[in-house]
């Protein structure tokens, strides 16, 4: 018996644009889902992470980008799109890719990130997240932040392992093989005032 074959996984990339453009989503395992909106708490949280990485941005460690990517193999057929809090990259990797890809500040990011951060928010649903990080980590993705606000945590993901580690407030966070000098407290975190 001949196999039937299956239906090619993606869509075109104007099609998810246009979704984009209607209500923001991400392109998971074969489904759109729609992006919840960001409440203060995770803009305020964003914010303070990317004031801490600013200094390693200026010495040239590392590109930091709010934003998402897609995952394609041609430019025109996405196979997957997701949108963190925050990516970041190994700036070598970030400049090759500029030079492959010379329009690349008109249209979506096709560079999987080395380390990306998801701050929870209260209508996330646990099974949710976990496909999230797993699919960052099937991306290839090196490092996943997983940040609590309500119980002021971060979980650490890593590509290759299948356990995360839990920092809290006093523990010191570091951005291990992408950003070697990047070291807070976990706690700093949670300070941004407005």
């Amino acid at each position: 018996m001949i196999a039937e074959p299956r239906e090619h996984l993606g869509m075109k990339m104007d099609v998810l644009l246009a979704e984009y453009a209607k209500s923001p989503v991400e392109y998971i395992n074969g489904k759109l889902k729609p992006i919840t909106p960001h409440m203060p708490y995770q803009s305020l949280i964003r914010q303070a992470l990317f004031g801490m990485f600013l200094p390693y941005d200026e010495k040239e460690l590392a590109v930091f980008i709010v934003g998402g990517y897609v995952l394609s193999s041609d430019g025109n057929w996405v196979t997957g799109s997701r949108v963190p809090d925050l990516t970041v990259y190994n700036r070598t990797r970030f400049i090759e890719y500029q030079a492959q890809v010379p329009n690349w500040l008109d249209k979506p990011s096709m560079l999987v990130p080395d380390l990306c951060v998801e701050v929870i928010a209260k209508t996330d649903l646990y099974c949710d997240v976990m496909e999230k990080i797993r699919a960052y980590l099937r991306d290839g993705v090196r490092i996943v932040w997983l940040i609590d606000p309500f119980v002021r945590t971060v979980a650490v993901f890593t590509q290759g392992s299948q356990q995360s580690t839990t920092l809290e407030a006093d523990d010191m966070l570091d951005g291990g093989a992408v950003v070697p000098s990047f070291r807070i407290r976990v706690g700093d975190i949670f300070a941004a005032k407005i």
